[in-house]
């Protein structure tokens, strides 16, 4: 049994003690592979399906977010499901706010692993351009070891999003499943997301994107003015590229998946998942303009999109993760 403690910390300052451990779905942000004496860190905002983390024994540990409406901080999903989180991301005159890890509670949660008896954690970071957490992380090691911690560090940034971030922890945990050492792995990520991996999306509403503080008010009212879908690609240095502007959300939707197709075409097998944000029309259009337009390419299924990764983005975004595929 995975155990692992925090600490509820209200608005109020009142702390209660909380566990993190829901088997397999604790859910935020961290996902554990446990793997012989090794455990492979990730974000659950990588928006892994629950076949794959069945499939490699994912354990994952839930985060506080703020709901400054109701002055809450409350566990995502055990304390607010996930229909009652998007509900009040739509609702709330204040946008939800996930809430990053502190240095104590990596601290703690590296001690448990070595009380477990693992040697070396592999750590999977988001994009390292859209997140704090890489600093956190790197500061909790420090602290870690400075306590006397024997454990092993290995530390990949993905540079990816969403499942972008997803589909590269499942290729570490194909490779550590067939024993392969973390300099070997990292090597082979780094190709994958140099030549491999594709990750393209877009939006039905900016709203969303300018509440949470992602984009200025300015670009947010001349775009919805406009009527203008942005088509959008994740960057070789984590960053995102703006490829093209659709005048409506369908001609977006064919464009994010036909750009994903062409910048990776020339492999003899691709993988496909598309991510939806509460998104079903945008979602099966493109998973019909995939299969029907590109039927070589392994379509592996549309997958729900986090709530974390929902309260920036809002209704109707998709994100379409194309790869050179790999047996997973």
């Amino acid at each position: 049994m995975f155990f692992l403690i925090n600490t509820k910390r209200n608005l109020d300052g009142k702390n209660k003690k909380r566990d993190f451990l829901d088997n397999r779905f604790l859910s935020n942000v961290e996902l554990y592979f446990l793997m012989t004496s090794a455990v492979i860190l990730a974000n659950i905002a990588a928006d892994i399906p629950s076949n794959l983390i069945e499939k490699y024994n994912v354990f994952t540990i839930q985060v506080p977010v703020e709901f400054p409406d109701t002055n809450e901080e409350l566990l995502y999903p055990s304390e607010i499901t996930y229909d009652e989180f998007l509900k009040r991301i739509h609702t709330s005159k204040k946008m939800p706010k996930p809430i990053q890890p502190s240095i104590y509670y990596f601290v703690k949660t590296f001690k448990h692993l070595e009380e477990e008896g693992y040697g070396d954690i592999f750590i999977i970071n988001m994009t390292s351009r859209g997140t704090g957490i890489v600093n956190t992380v790197k500061a909790s090691i420090i602290q870690y070891q400075k306590q006397g911690g024997i454990i092993k560090f290995h530390q990949y940034d993905s540079k990816e999003g969403s499942f972008g971030v997803g589909i590269s922890v499942i290729k570490a945990a194909k490779l550590l499943s067939e024993g392969k050492d973390f300099t070997e792995i990292i090597s082979r990520l780094n190709e994958f997301k140099s030549t491999e991996l594709k990750t393209t999306f877009t939006f039905e509403s900016l709203k969303y994107l300018q509440r949470s503080g992602r984009i200025g008010l300015i670009k947010f009212v001349m775009g919805s003015l406009l009527n203008i879908y942005p088509c959008l690609e994740g960057t070789q240095d984590g960053g995102i590229n703006s490829f093209n502007q659709a005048k409506s959300y369908e001609e977006a939707i064919e464009a994010i998946v036909t750009q994903a197709y062409n910048l990776i075409k020339n492999f003899k097998n691709l993988g496909c998942y598309i991510v939806s944000g509460n998104a079903e029309k945008g979602s099966t259009l493109a998973k019909q303009i995939l299969t029907e337009q590109f039927p070589e390419v392994n379509f592996y299924g549309i997958i729900p999109m986090s709530g974390i990764t929902y309260s920036f983005t809002g209704p109707g975004s998709v994100i379409v993760v194309m790869f050179k595929d790999f047996e997973h």
